[in-house]
């Protein structure tokens, strides 16, 4: 039983070196803050995935080796919390969310409670409470995470980013059942060695997520930005073909202004600032200012 579920980690932590691989080789090229956050999830998963094939080896020797012990649970510590914090950032990333001071304190307190929580679980393992306590946690933040995706998902306006995600949130909502089952299993004496379960809990789950994040790195990100410095780049102007004028007005928008400021400040009328508007929503097919600003931002 623990020989196949060491199989299945073995080949997530393959899968998972070459998704981070990949993903660093096109960083190299094109450093974007949405590939950034990528990678560090992406890390933080391997860390994990680590972390339970320490945890399986240790049980099939019979006589887990103290270091091992202790180098399993500091690379879980560190993978559960960094998980929360790179997955809720990217998330808010690629939906071209602005990340708020309040939305920072609140990621940076779940991150802190996560890792301090796990480090203190570790060295006494009689705070009941507390484990209850970081199993809600990493829940509440794939519930966040998935609730994000759902309410933002039609004002995406890159339609390979609309696939991507819901490709993603599906495999999520799938394998939601059973990675409550793995939080939940030690606590249920008949459940904790049926085998199919534990297959479809961690290890299947980092496999499907590893095949897709290689996937996804390098046909969502392997492409040069969309705007530097709040300046579109000439890869974005000439993948839509946007005149001067459409540029000038797309980066108003962006900067919050509204066609009367616009109008303005092009020494233009207002009609002529709604005609370039509706040429520029035809040709990045895109319906509302909203989701040109999600286009956009998702692959700054």
């Amino acid at each position: 039983m623990n020989d196949i579920q060491f199989f299945f980690s073995i080949i997530s932590l393959f899968i998972g070196v070459a998704a981070i691989s990949i993903s660093s080789f096109i960083y190299m090229s094109n450093r974007k803050t949405t590939l950034k956050f990528f990678i560090g999830l992406n890390m933080s998963f391997f860390l994990i995935q680590n972390a339970i094939t320490l945890s399986i080896y240790a049980a099939s020797v019979g006589r887990p080796d103290s270091f091992i012990t202790l180098l399993s649970n500091c690379l879980d510590m560190l993978g559960t919390s960094f998980s929360s914090l790179f997955g809720i950032l990217l998330i808010n990333a690629l939906l071209g969310k602005e990340i708020t001071k309040i939305k920072k304190i609140a990621v940076g307190s779940v991150f802190v409670f996560q890792l301090i929580g796990i480090l203190i679980c570790n060295v006494n393992d009689q705070f009941v409470t507390l484990k209850y306590a970081l199993k809600i946690s990493i829940i509440i933040v794939i519930i966040y995470e998935v609730l994000m995706i759902i309410l933002n998902y039609r004002q995406i306006g890159n339609k390979e980013l609309k696939i991507a995600i819901k490709v993603f949130t599906m495999v999520t909502i799938v394998f939601f059942p059973f990675l409550i089952f793995e939080a939940v299993r030690v606590y249920i004496p008949w459940l904790r060695n049926v085998l199919l379960l534990k297959m479809l809990s961690l290890p299947a789950f980092f496999i499907v997520i590893n095949i897709y994040a290689l996937m996804f790195a390098n046909k969502y990100f392997n492409s040069p930005t969309f705007i530097e410095k709040d300046r579109l780049t000439a890869f974005f102007i000439h993948k839509y073909s946007i005149t001067e004028k459409e540029i000038e007005v797309i980066e108003l928008l962006l900067a919050g202004d509204t066609y009367k400021q616009i109008a303005e400040k092009l020494f233009i009328a207002n009609k002529t600032v709604d005609n370039h508007v509706q040429n520029i929503y035809k040709k990045l097919e895109v319906t509302s200012k909203i989701q040109l600003s999600n286009l956009i931002r998702s692959k700054e």
